[in-house]
């Protein structure tokens, strides 16, 4: 047994030393033909990329919803407030799990994992009693906890612990960077997601904090340098206090400091404040760039964008096109390689006159399509929404609209969509471009895709998809379109309802099959009680006309759904006042026909009730009609003639034997 398991032990061995003078380029001359044999070369390999290699092979679920809903099918969000309210309510959950956790730490004292995992740790909580020294305010400095840092240095400071100058600078970075206030923490992405969106709104409102630590920090250094100055420069410009980061960066360059390249670009970002008029910032720009190169600092991406922003902010001006191409012209012969934030500031500076066409945008993908994308600048992620604004209202062009989004849906190029706002905006040009320029059947194959997981539609783009449905007269879309704007809680938008409503009346054709006509019967039946639910409950302030009443008739009439349709009748006929106007005759005539036609008396009364209040001009010939097209019982007779009125029945009815006769 003890052989066996040798001679197998040997023959492993053996087969092993093969494989490794192979993977050696060596070659075996005994098992080889003498054919070289070239081993690539080792790849490194990350942990996750089997995974996504394997992630690649499978394409995106268009019916299946983002993994964050993933808790419970029965409640996944359909509507862009729901879908907000679910990712905000999962985190407001962790949120009230960490705050019991800071608030009560006794009661975690137990050990969860080894070694201890900090996160899962109660906060520490830092005051006089704490015996504190130098490392720890730079343990926590790197951490990035900007409170605990600033109560720490504090402390420190109470107890006359000398600090060095490094670790201020190491702090001052730190609270200029975050403007003296925690940062929401990575775990909170929804909270960042959404509240991104608000942020971009107000890109230039100064929230710097003036009275702020980093002021107080940055006044106590004895003998700041250029490294302190170009920080409280760069924090200052970050939060848009524009007028302040200006002086201080005059003063530092009379005390002939060069500053570090983002202090630079920082300084130039100023000329959006600190100068009026087009000329005067491209003579801010100018000086600071002359500064730059007297001092050896070389221009960098930033530097460029830094200037495109200050451009794009005067973009009506004339002369900002021409001091756009000059400064790329000068960043390319620098080897300076644009982001996506250099196209972004191209395309607000060459389309901000929209009576003169420009076709930047066409230059712009013939030099990103076949680049892998990747984010160099915050700016990065404003481009595709741009581009694609600029496809709907500048060059209204679906072809490179839908170029964009190609290259948009290129290997990861999506990571560089934005945030959900900036997402919603994006499918919002793209649906406007494909409802207006597009058949309905094209559109719908983006529609099925992407609603409503991907993108939910706003209430006026419902009413361009509703709109391009009736302009092609495809009615069989009809029920899908309705399911959809209650799921996206539209039912009480007044022009989705009206358009819906009306495109489905003029869409009513004989040649249709009996299963459509039922179902726009019963779709139409639905329509009305789903707004007559809403209005009872106060969720919609929709008037009802007789306009759009008349409508809902004729198309219940149309699918037989004549139950209904007299319901309809007698809201007309009781609710007068509270309906903006009335049906047209044609509708009661329609109503009244098929009434006859149906031997429906009963329903027939109702008509000619409400016919009487109102009193239409036509009201003899539909009572004329009813007379010599229906054969009625004495006692149906009677019911009309009461209901009519006895003289007025029979000055009808010898109306018509007159003409019979």
């Amino acid at each position: 047994m003890l052989n066996n398991y040798r001679s197998a032990f040997l023959r492993k061995s053996n087969k092993n030393i093969q494989l490794f003078r192979l993977s050696s380029g060596t070659l075996d001359k005994s098992s080889s033909n003498g054919i070289k044999i070239d081993i690539p070369k080792y790849i490194n390999r990350g942990p996750t990329d089997i995974l996504k290699a394997i992630s690649s092979t499978v394409q995106r679920d268009p019916t299946a919803a983002h993994y964050k809903y993933h808790d419970d099918p029965y409640l996944i969000p359909v509507s862009n407030f729901q879908k907000r309210a679910y990712a905000l309510s999962q985190e407001s959950g962790r949120k009230a799990a960490h705050w019991i956790l800071n608030q009560h730490p006794e009661l975690f004292n137990h050990k969860v994992a080894f070694p201890p995992i900090e996160k899962f740790c109660p906060k520490v909580v830092y005051d006089e009693s704490c015996e504190l020294d130098e490392n720890e305010l730079k343990i926590i400095i790197e951490k990035s906890n900007v409170s605990d840092a600033i109560t720490v240095h504090n402390l420190l400071t109470k107890k006359g612990i000398e600090i060095s100058s490094d670790t201020q600078q190491s702090l001052l970075e730190l609270v200029c960077f975050y403007n003296n206030q925690d940062i929401l923490e990575e775990d909170w992405i929804e909270e960042r997601w959404y509240t991104q969106a608000n942020k971009d709104r107000e890109e230039f409102r100064n929230t710097w904090k003036s009275n702020g630590f980093a002021m107080t920090l940055f006044s106590t250094i004895k003998s700041p340098n250029s490294h302190h100055y170009s920080i409280i420069i760069q924090g200052m410009a970050k939060y848009n206090q524009f007028e302040e980061a200006y002086k201080l960066y005059k003063e530092a360059i009379e005390k002939g400091f060069i500053l570090t390249i983002n202090a630079y670009n920082s300084a130039i970002r100023t000329a959006i404040y600190v100068k009026e008029g087009a000329d005067h910032k491209w003579l801010h720009i100018q000086e600071i760039l002359t500064q730059m190169n007297d001092s050896g600092v070389p221009m960098n991406l930033w530097t460029l964008n830094s200037i495109l922003s200050v451009l794009y902010t005067m973009a009506t001006n004339s002369e900002s096109k021409k001091y756009a191409l000059k400064t790329i012209a000068e960043a390319k012969q620098l080897g300076i390689e644009p982001s996506l934030a250099t196209y972004y500031y191209l395309l607000q500076i060459f389309c901000a006159d929209r009576k003169n066409k420009s076709t930047i945008l066409v230059d712009i993908l013939n030099v990103i399509e076949e680049k892998s994308l990747t984010i160099k600048d915050l700016a990065d992620i404003s481009f595709f929404t741009a581009a694609m604004e600029n496809c709907r209202y500048h060059l209204q062009s679906v072809d490179i609209a839908l170029r964009v989004h190609s290259i948009l849906l290129k290997e990861n190029n999506y990571n560089l969509i934005g945030d959900s706002y900036r997402e919603s905006v994006y499918y919002r040009h793209l649906f406007a471009i494909l409802c207006q320029n597009e058949s309905v059947e094209f559109l719908m194959k983006y529609y099925d895709d992407l609603v409503p997981h991907i993108y939910i539609p706003e209430p006026n783009i419902t009413e361009l998809i509703v709109k391009s449905i009736n302009i092609a007269a495809a009615v069989e879309m009809y029920p899908k379109i309705w399911s959809d704007i209650l799921m996206f809680d539209q039912a009480d938008r007044e022009p989705i309802i009206i358009e819906l409503i009306n495109g489905m009346a003029q869409n009513l054709f004989p040649s249709f099959e009996p299963s459509i006509k039922e179902k726009l019967g019963l779709l139409s039946g639905t329509i009305y009680d789903a707004i007559e639910e809403r209005k009872e409950t106060g969720k919609i302030k929709m008037s009802w006309t007789g306009n759009m009443l008349g409508n809902l008739i004729n198309i219940c009439l149309f699918g037989d759904n004549i139950d209904k349709a007299t319901e309809i009748v007698v809201k007309l006929h009781k609710h007068q006042n509270d309906i903006i106007g009335i049906p047209d005759s044609h509708t009661i005539a329609t109503f009244l026909d098929y009434c006859i036609e149906n031997n429906c008396f009963n329903e027939l009364l109702k008509c000619i009730e409400y016919s009487l209040e109102v009193n239409y001009f036509e009201l003899d010939d539909f009572i004329s009609k009813i007379m010599t097209k229906m054969t009625l019982s004495p006692m149906q007779r009677a019911h009309l003639s009461k209901l009519v009125g006895t003289e007025h029945y029979v000055e009808i009815e010898n109306k018509i034997e007159s003409v019979s006769s």
